[in-house]
């Protein structure tokens, strides 16, 4: 039990230093944003590249290792994903464009802000690195179905009545991904780990220490971003949504990992402990943008991370 303290009270430290840093004036919320700015476009692009260019993975991981690590994770994802829109749209009478924003919470996890200082913190570099092996594709598999499913919802719900151009929807993805600075950072670490260029002498040392930077300024960044956020609308919606990300999705990755797929021990936990984080920003930027349960997204945001500093422990414990 001491070590899993030792694991996360860190973690939520540096998040709570980040709120009071915002909360008190000390620094603007502003600031946070530019600090995110950093850690997002700057901080994870050069660790992700630094991390994949320079990755040593036992010679017994291959392509079945893998897609079984990202069938198991993404099984989770589904099952909330599903629960979430039965449970806003069956329980609650909300329309498609909510129950869509509801998956998005409850099936999103912050893999990025939270989850890779987390697990480093838990598994060290190695875990690391098998984290990565699902952030290359966690992103882009999520944008998209989160995408489509708002375009299908939004002509569902009426609110658009135009056929959905599926190829102008497409190639609009197409391009943010390929602004995406994470996107860049693990094309461009792809790119050194393949040519044979790596990374060595004063780029290794250079990147290195930024590299270094990212998980603390990714917590205290997370925690001055949560002054944004706020617990309204519908409660029990937002708590229903809460339970599905922190309990069932890590649930249904443990028991799809251990009865279904023959998975790596360290490839497993790093697949439970992500399903377990709570929801992402990208739920909230979501429902922003279609203008469409804002507040539900908000309060998944603040209730799942509240929620998170009693279920990691949990988790971490039934993981050894």
């Amino acid at each position: 039990m001491t070590q899993i303290v030792e694991i996360v009270l860190p973690v939520f430290c540096l998040i709570g230093i980040g709120y009071a840093i915002a909360r008190f004036g000390f620094l603007s919320v502003a600031s946070g944003d530019g600090l995110a700015d950093y850690v997002f476009k700057i901080a994870v692009p050069i660790l992700l590249m630094r991390s994949i260019a320079t990755a040593e993975f036992s010679e017994q991981n291959g392509l079945s290792d893998i897609f079984s690590f990202w069938a198991a994770y993404f099984t989770g994802v589904f099952v909330v994903w599903v629960a979430a829109w039965l449970w806003i749209s069956k329980v609650f009478g909300r329309g498609a464009r909510a129950a869509s924003i509801a998956g998005v919470a409850a099936g999103f996890s912050n893999l990025v802000l939270l989850g890779i200082p987390l697990i480093e913190q838990a598994y060290g570099r190695d875990g690391l690195q098998v984290l990565f092996i699902l952030v290359a594709v966690h992103l882009p598999i999520m944008m998209t179905v989160s995408t489509f499913l708002m375009e299908f919802s939004t002509r569902a719900d009426g609110v658009e009545n135009s056929a959905l151009n599926a190829v102008g929807v497409f190639k609009k993805l197409l391009l943010n991904f390929a602004a995406n600075p994470i996107i860049i950072g693990i094309v461009a670490g792809l790119a050194l780990r393949f040519s044979g260029v790596g990374i060595s002498g004063i780029p290794e040392q250079v990147t290195g220490l930024i590299a270094k930077t990212t998980g603390p300024l990714a917590l205290i960044s997370l925690g001055m971003g949560l002054i944004k956020y706020g617990v309204r609308g519908n409660i029990l919606a937002a708590v229903g949504l809460s339970g599905l990300s922190l309990i069932v999705m890590p649930l249904a990755v443990y028991l799809v990992g251990t009865m279904v797929f023959d998975i790596p021990p360290l490839w497993f936990k790093v697949a439970v402990l992500a399903a377990a984080s709570p929801t992402g920003v990208n739920a909230y930027l979501f429902a922003t943008y279609f203008k469409v349960a804002e507040g539900l997204s908000s309060s998944s945001i603040v209730l799942t991370m509240l929620g998170s500093i009693l279920t990691l422990p949990i988790w971490l414990t039934i993981l050894g």
